[in-house]
């Protein structure tokens, strides 16, 4: 609740206002500064409020997460410092000019903030570099030899493990001065690789090994040409999802988690991502099994799918043609990878209950939050525990339903996705994990709200660039389609492209709609041809 200034509101708003602020005011004073450093996100979106006053506080709260726990910090900033809306930039700046301050009384603090800016920059630079036409690598010695000269670095490795804030178990004897999440032990970067590795794909991205402190290499994905705000959002919400899974008994007995991995927008178009090992993308598994089953041939396979659609456009039903024509030509494999990748029995069986595990705990989270473009590239398999990884978060929050062939299913569970479920298909193990999912989620309805309202007050890029943002915070109307959506999900209630209005369904009821809808023929024939729904 806040008072805009200078509009004439009714004295209740006012009283509330104030309380409020008094409220905000007293828990600055009691509550340790670790704390304020677990809602640093939700911070930063509200940096351009349209009152001072929860401004001044807002930028006193952030100051002083800032001056205690640079390290962390600083990484959740860096996107923020470089905006292009020139107040959000400017109220960042201040901040961590008052923090810097605050921090030269402490020996090398203040050095700690020079540091990141300069290799923030570097970093930038790095993302866009587009390296020679036909290159596969960039010469990091000599095209970033002031990089390689500032090595070794007192900042910490931007992993996961590092950034990720755990508020610690009861214990009367913590008091704010323990350093609870210093960066004592932590990895510092010690150097970086001579070469980095350009990728195939459109914009060009670069892989970069940073070398740690403890002497381990870390490979990241510097991406160019990319709003990661989204999927460093969907990160602190897959965050916020483990922790209340691990607080539900069913769902701790069955360990339910979400792989998570760093995201550290660096700008609002590129940023760094912590590359995920051992996995490998699901066209690329099932290629290679039909590749060698003799059902897939690199040069002539889709040309050949591609005239089957076209040929039966307008003449056959989609679900039809996907039933008769396409389904035939690959029967489901995906079994197989278990079997070549987990040799030994007992190794097999824990990868096939992580893989259903791991797969409707990401099919119910994606489902909430508008998740979509779920193409065999963007779900990946680690071919160490069966784990399946989603990556890419660019199509979130329905936006799949405003494409040009709108996406009709709530989530990847296609022929070979259920064929790597086993006997019971997904009437087992796979639908009782997301009854349970479905349950948690529910339930913390509010708690997870909290952490996506951060959109509406941080607009992204490209729901902005229809109207020049000024840097106030405006109500964004695509964001708050967007919340609704997911609150409506929340509560039961059936949200989709040709969705009748509904009433709110049980957790069971829910479930089984979904995945009726995912498996759908009707569904799968109509998505986009190189969705691949056959795969």
């Amino acid at each position: 609740v806040y008072q805009q200034s200078g509009s004439s509101l009714n004295k209740d708003l006012k009283t509330v206002h104030g309380k409020v602020m008094s409220i905000m005011r007293g828990c600055l004073k009691d509550l340790p500064t670790y704390q304020w450093l677990t809602v640093l996100p939700q911070l930063v979106s509200r940096i351009c409020h349209q009152n001072e006053e929860i401004v001044r506080l807002v930028k006193h709260i952030m100051t002083s997460v800032l001056r205690q726990y640079p390290q962390q910090a600083l990484w959740l900033m860096a996107a923020v410092s470089k905006s292009t809306v020139p107040s959000r930039r400017q109220a960042a700046a201040e901040i961590m000019q008052a923090a810097r301050k605050g921090s030269s009384a402490e020996s090398g603090r203040s050095d700690l903030f020079a540091q990141f800016t300069s290799l923030i920059d570097h970093l930038i630079r790095l993302c866009f570099h587009t390296g020679q036409p036909k290159a596969r690598t960039i010469n990091i010695l000599t095209e970033f030899s002031a990089l390689k000269r500032m090595m070794p670095l007192g900042i910490i490795m931007p992993i996961q493990q590092s950034l990720t804030v755990n508020l610690p178990t009861c214990d009367s004897t913590l008091t704010d001065s323990s350093d609870i999440f210093s960066a004592v032990d932590l990895p510092t970067i010690s150097g970086i690789a001579d070469e980095a590795e350009i990728l195939s794909s459109l914009q060009r991205p670069k892989k970069v090994v940073l070398v740690g402190s403890d002497g381990i290499d870390r490979p990241f994905l510097c991406k160019p040409k990319d709003d990661l705000r989204k999927d460093a959002r969907m990160m602190e919400f897959n965050t916020m999802i483990n922790r209340l899974l691990s607080k539900c008994a069913e769902s701790r007995r069955r360990k339910l988690y979400i792989r998570t991995f760093a995201v550290i927008p660096l700008t609002e178009d590129c940023g760094m991502v912590e590359w995920v090992p051992h996995t490998r993308g699901l066209r690329h598994i099932l290629q290679d099994i039909y590749i060698t089953c003799g059902k897939f041939d690199r040069q002539k396979t889709n040309p050949q799918i591609k005239r089957i659609y076209d040929q039966c456009l307008g003449k056959m039903p989609e679900d039809e043609m996907l039933k008769a024509k396409i389904l035939p030509m690959f029967p489901p494999v995906f079994h197989k990878w278990f079997l070549t990748t987990f040799s030994e029995p007992a190794a097999w069986f824990r990868a096939r209950i992580a893989y259903a595990h791991t797969t409707a705990v990401w099919s119910m989270v994606g489902h909430i939050v508008g998740l979509g473009d779920r193409h065999g590239e963007n779900i990946l398999f680690d071919s160490t525990t069966g784990d399946c990884v989603h990556v890419d978060f660019s199509c979130l929050f329905d936006k799949g339903l405003l494409l040009e062939k709108p996406e009709l299913v709530p989530f990847r569970l296609t022929q070979n996705m259920i064929d790597g479920l086993g006997i019971t298909g997904y009437e087992g193990i796979f639908l009782k994990v997301c009854e349970i999912t479905l349950s948690v989620l529910r339930a913390h309805r509010e708690t997870l709200m909290s952490v996506l309202e951060t959109f509406i007050h941080d607009p992204l890029v490209e729901w902005t660039k229809s109207h020049k943002s000024s840097g106030v915070e405006v109500q964004n109307p695509h964001a708050q389609r967007a919340i609704s959506n997911i609150e409506s999900r929340l509560q039961g209630i059936v949200v989709g492209v040709a969705a009748a209005p509904s009433l709110p369904l049980a957790v069971e009821g829910q479930a089984r709609r979904l995945i009726a809808e995912a498996v759908s023929h009707k569904n799968l024939g109509k998505m986009y041809i190189w969705w691949m729904p056959w795969f």
